[in-house]
């Protein structure tokens, strides 16, 4: 088993900061990085002694990954303990559904424009600025879905889009 180095270390917190920032626990980003860089799956024991923390935080985080689905429990022969390692899949639809919360969005600022009482100038500045934007975003991914299709099915190399 190789020991977790001090840049992967970095990244993990890393990933904890950047889950934080989104809503989620650090903890559970720190655990979500540390088993996107790992290898094979890992064990709580692991997961507690590489990330520094106890064995139920270990539980409790694994629990919470696994309620999402972000996580996989996962069995290795010969091995009594449970393993587990990220579920990519899971994470990519999570991500997409994170898009597709624009449209929610812009349903609800339209609504709010037509609620607007007359004389409400700068609410409806506002709103209709967010409008603008939803509505160019709505624009600018149209085709996404098709092309998440296309790259799902191995029809779009990635590496090949980069411009050098």
């Amino acid at each position: 088993m190789t020991p977790i180095n001090s840049q992967e270390l970095d990244f993990v917190e890393e990933m904890g900061i950047l889950w934080e920032s989104s809503g989620a626990t650090r903890t559970l980003g720190r655990v979500f990085g540390y088993l996107l860089l790992s290898e094979k799956p890992k064990s709580l024991d692991q997961l507690a002694k590489d990330l520094i923390f106890s064995k139920a935080t270990a539980s409790l985080t694994i629990r919470q990954g696994l309620m999402i689905s972000i996580f996989e429990k996962v069995s290795i022969p010969g091995k009594r303990k449970d393993y587990y390692r990220v579920n990519i899949n899971s994470w990519i639809d999570a991500m997409n559904q994170r898009m597709k919360i624009l449209l929610t969005w812009e349903t609800l600022i339209e609504k709010g424009l037509h609620s607007l009482s007359p004389g409400k100038v700068e609410a409806a500045e506002n709103l209709r600025a967010m409008k603008d934007y939803f509505e160019f975003m709505r624009w600018y991914m149209s085709d996404f879905p098709e092309k998440l299709g296309k790259w799902r099915a191995g029809e779009i190399d990635v590496k090949s889009l980069k411009q050098g």
